[in-house]
Parts: C-alpha cells; sequence; structure tokens
C-alpha cells in the first residue's frame, strides 16, 4: 500500500530532524563451512521499528543477510546486523507511519547501507572466504 502523506507534509516532518548518532547495536553471524558450495544465493531483508518520544526519533534498524545453496537446507552463511539511530526532533511534530515508509526507504535505509556493507565485507573476510562486496544500494 502506498504511503498518503503529502510532499509537503513530508518535507515539514523531515526538516524536523537533526541526526544525534548511529551506533551497532547487535550483531549475529554464522558460519557452516558444510553447507558452503559455489551456488550461493543471496538473500538481504531490511526492517525497523520506531519511537518517537521526549523530543527524540529512535529507529531501531536490521539488516539479515543469508547465503544459501538451495540443494542445502540451511544457511552457509547467515549475519543479522541491528543499528540504533537517534534524531532530534526540533520541532513540534509527529512522526507517522507514512513518512517512515517513505524515509526508511529514501533515507535511512541508504544512510546505514554504508555501514552494512562494509560489515559484511569485514565478517566475510574473517570467516576465511573470498570479499563480498555488496552492490550499492538504489532506490
Amino acid at each position: 500500500m502506498k504511503p498518503k502523506i503529502t510532499p509537503e507534509e513530508y518535507k515539514k516532518i523531515l526538516e524536523s530532524l537533526e541526526l544525534n548518532t548511529l551506533y551497532l547495536t547487535e550483531l549475529t553471524s554464522k558460519y557452516k563451512e558444510d553447507f558452503v558450495t559455489s551456488s550461493l544465493s543471496i538473500d538481504i531483508d531490511e526492517k525497523y521499528t520506531y519511537e518517537q518520544k521526549n523530543g527524540l526519533l529512535k529507529v531501531i534498524y536490521v539488516y539479515k543477510l543469508s547465503a544459501k545453496d538451495a540443494s542445502k537446507e540451511d544457511s552457509a552463511i547467515f549475519l543479522q546486523a541491528k543499528y540504533t539511530v537517534l534524531y532530534n526532533i526540533t520541532k513540534d511534530v509527529v512522526i507517522t507511519k507514512d513518512f517512515m515508509k517513505i524515509f526508511s526507504d529514501l533515507t535511512l535505509g541508504m544512510l546505514l547501507w554504508t555501514y552494512f556493507r562494509e560489515l559484511v565485507n569485514n565478517i566475510i573476510y574473517r570467516m576465511g572466504l573470498p570479499s563480498l562486496v555488496l552492490p550499492l544500494k538504489v532506490r
């Protein structure tokens, strides 16, 4: 379903946000050598939750990556990274679900993607596997 927010409403909320900080809050990685083949398929899932409280917008953004051979029962590689992003809210606005849907797709997901790409490359290397550079994210 397409979000129902006007460009003016979106702009008003967006202009009230100032990035405070972002950090990695949780990381899970699993490597199963027995499931590694030359034809691993990579799947990446993204989800977020948010909360507006005391002049802050707190977003929890989670990436899940799995690399699996279709003929195997389990993933050879699994990574989950959970990031916390805090924004100061400088004006009296209400952060809506419709705003967050667009904001997540266009801004937040793109911002965090660079951190996730670097993390994946580093973890995969530390697993003793060839470098994996995820593509640039284009929306």
